[in-house]
């Protein structure tokens, strides 16, 4: 975890199985420039977390760390690739376990990516209401990156760098406003 003092903390989930995906590379990159606005950031990748306690078949203290810290932090960013027209599985698992209104007083930022630019409406149709089901504030800019607008997965394409900086400003601001508030 990157750390400052007196910083508001944002953790990044992963939802995707891949761990060079799109989505996770632009979460790490909204997280990095939520660092250098003094923001303590930390990426959470689901799919390293045991799978039978992200389903709820037992209990796992890796699991109730991850909630803690999820719940707790002042910044998420969900990060996703568009499977059937919606988030993953691993990330709807996730989210399931936590409990009513876990994300009140949190600000939100979305990111998903997907094949088809057919797809950009799963961030409204699926992820806002996910948030808004459990209390929490999504950013009203919101990212939907398709294969072909970020085809070289070793550098970010600076249109696509200018989205995900304006998506960490507006989110450390509801940040700030929020924790005064």
């Amino acid at each position: 975890m990157t750390t400052a003092p007196n910083a508001l903390p944002a953790i990044g989930l992963s939802g995707s199985p891949s761990p060079n995906s799109r989505s996770r590379i632009l979460v790490e990159t909204v997280l990095a420039q939520l660092a250098t606005f003094g923001v303590t950031t930390k990426l959470l990748d689901l799919s390293e977390l045991p799978a039978d306690a992200l389903l709820g078949r037992r209990r796992d203290a890796t699991i109730d760390e991850a909630i803690q810290q999820t719940t707790q932090a002042n910044i998420l960013l969900l990060g996703t690739p568009v499977y059937r027209s919606t988030y993953t599985g691993q990330l709807k698992a996730f989210l399931d376990l936590f409990p009513q209104a876990a994300l009140r007083g949190r600000v939100i930022g979305l990111i998903a990516t997907g094949a088809s630019p057919l797809h950009a409406l799963a961030i409204d149709h699926g992820l806002r209401p996910l948030v808004a089901s459990l209390s929490g504030l999504t950013a009203a800019q919101a990212i939907y990156v398709t294969d072909a607008q970020f085809p070289d997965k070793t550098q970010v394409p600076e249109a696509i760098s200018q989205l995900t900086l304006g998506l960490a400003q507006e989110l450390t601001t509801l940040a700030k406003a929020l924790a005064n508030h």
